[in-house]
């Protein structure tokens, strides 16, 4: 599942902590503040959320919307 990566950029300190403990690489730092640019390879784990002292890193999973002919291929088969 794709997971969506969110950093209120007021409260990032710039420690690096998400860089240290994030084992995909999803965060670099910018001007000082961490930023989200490699989100595709977050695996959700909540890592960088536990290790982030300002509470500035946010972490959920995306569902996925069926469109109409899933749902109709999908009650057919089921």
């Amino acid at each position: 599942m794709p997971f969506k990566v969110e950093i209120e950029g007021e409260r990032c300190r710039g420690c690096e902590d998400c860089l240290e403990v994030c084992t995909t690489g999803v965060f670099e730092i910018k001007e000082g503040k961490s930023v989200a640019v490699n989100i595709e390879e977050c695996l959700g784990c909540g890592s960088c959320v536990e290790v982030c002292k300002e509470k500035a890193i946010r972490v959920e999973e995306l569902k996925s919307d069926l469109s109409d002919i899933a749902r109709s291929l999908l009650g057919d088969i089921l």
